[in-house]
């Protein structure tokens, strides 16, 4: 369900200059600023369109992909969706048939998404919750959704790359007037991202619960230093700060006199209260761990899965939430949006990760606690970041065994390990009574499903088969 904006809500909100409407009582099911929802846009059936552009600055400055540009695409757009109504700055008008089509007149298309989005936040009120790190986010994110639902109506953004303008059109659309609490990540791909995210949506509690080198050497981001003090942007205009103290990078910061320090070199005056640390010295038990007297059974048993779920339980805390229902949740916790997925594929219980090849996804998931483990490379990284998996191989002696396919990209610089084995099929699976991880890079931006049909094709004709080894 998506907001509904009636066409009289419209002109309160925003500065119309002109409008031409069959309809001058219209009621928007969705206003399409940018591509959000496939099944809200296929559900409605009175649509604003905003003919938004990205810029190369955009591009450049890392929110978007590639930069598009929707007004010159005007009359090409109406005339495969002539029932939508068109909310567009003067000198569009030259661009469609003005006497055929319903349109607003706006003085500037970016200035009424503020004005729409501001209007929101200020109606409903919601209080933030936000996250950034370098691994682990979306998955923390889930956490602390799950523990807050048992108390609160908690509504949790995800996108892959949360930009301002995917944030505004989020808000827009689908924030509900019941909703007390927003969850999100702040993602850092140029070092004033968590910057610009934490001042647009300003976080009630802020958490920074990992640091590696994710992202090192962009936007002259150089050492892991530059890193944390580029993600400590967080907590600028925060009220309360959760911070991984066990964390070498992370514990650099201290909360003085409404400043916040890294290393004792100022930062920026804040609004923090509080920065509460949130990570214990702990153990690790053959299914879990525990959490002030509590034993939690996470769904993937790592070192990350430590932080993560004691942050979502200590938030929990602080919020007043009931231990037992705390507790309850993050021990029925299942991972979110296509993370690390248990399923069963050639008749063994696996776990699956279908997300695009990166030295640190991969060295937080070797970093797991079960006793004797494997883990199976189907596809592997790809041409156009080779950056991120160099230092992959450094990972492979944290697994009992590496099955490696022979037609996985870059095969050369992973084969010469003692405990890997080239294989070409997977029958081999069917011998081992251990934990399984199975990484298959990119496998959820092509299929929605696990199913064994995607997992068999070997691309022979490409790369050159390494004699089988039977598998030990």
């Amino acid at each position: 369900m998506t907001n509904k904006y009636s066409l009289e809500e419209i002109r309160k909100i925003c500065h119309i200059e002109k409008e031409h409407l069959s309809n001058p009582n219209i009621t928007f099911d969705y206003l399409r600023i940018v591509y959000l929802n496939e099944e809200c846009e296929k559900n409605s059936q009175n649509i604003l369109f905003f003919p938004i552009y990205f810029t190369e600055y955009d591009y450049e400055d890392g929110w978007i992909i590639n930069p598009i540009d929707y007004r010159p695409k005007i009359a090409e757009i109406i005339s495969k969706h002539p029932n939508y109504t068109y909310i567009v700055e003067k000198d569009m008008l030259n661009l469609f048939d003005n006497n055929k089509y319903n349109y607003i007149v706006v003085n500037n298309l970016y200035e009424e998404i503020d004005k729409l989005y501001n209007y929101q936040l200020n109606k409903i009120k919601p209080k933030v919750i936000s996250v950034t790190g370098s691994v682990g986010k979306t998955t923390t994110v889930g956490l602390i959704e799950k523990v807050l639902s048992s108390k609160y109506n908690v509504h949790r953004i995800y996108h892959k790359r949360i930009t301002p303008i995917l944030l505004k059109a989020h808000i827009i659309n689908l924030l509900k007037e019941n909703t007390e609490y927003i969850t999100l990540e702040n993602s850092l791909y140029y070092k004033d991202h968590v910057k610009v995210l934490s001042t647009l949506l300003k976080p009630t509690i802020a958490c920074f619960i990992h640091l590696d080198s994710s992202h090192l050497h962009k936007d002259g981001m150089h050492t892991i230093n530059d890193l944390a003090i580029s993600k400590a942007e967080i907590f600028r205009n925060a009220k309360i700060g959760f911070y991984n103290n066990q964390d070498p990078y992370i514990q650099k910061l201290q909360l003085k006199n409404n400043s916040l320090y890294y290393n004792n070199h100022k930062l920026f005056n804040t609004n923090l209260t509080k920065l509460i640390p949130f990570t214990k010295e702990h153990t690790f038990f053959k299914d879990g761990f525990i959490i002030d007297n509590n034993y939690i059974k996470p769904y993937l048993l790592t070192e990350l899965s430590y932080i993560q779920y004691s942050l979502a339980y200590e938030i929990g805390k602080y919020l007043k939430i009931n231990e037992k229902d705390i507790i309850n949740s993050l021990n029925n916790y299942i991972p979110v949006e296509n993370r690390i997925t248990k399923t069963k594929i050639f008749n063994k219980e696996i776990f699956f990760d279908g997300d695009i090849t990166t030295y640190e996804r991969l060295k937080q998931l070797s970093k797991n606690k079960y006793s004797k483990k494997i883990l199976i490379i189907r596809k592997f990284g790809s041409a156009e970041n080779t950056d991120r998996f160099e230092k992959v191989p450094e990972l492979f002696p944290n697994f009992d065994k590496i099955y490696l396919f022979s037609d996985i990209e870059y095969l050369s610089i992973l084969k010469d390990y003692n405990n890997v084995i080239i294989v070409n099929n997977h029958d081999f699976i069917n011998n081992y009574d251990g934990t399984i991880f199975y990484h298959y890079s990119g496998y959820f931006r092509d299929y929605k499903e696990i199913k064994e049909d995607n997992l068999l094709s070997l691309k022979n004709d490409t790369y050159k088969i390494i004699p089988y080894k039977e598998a030990e």
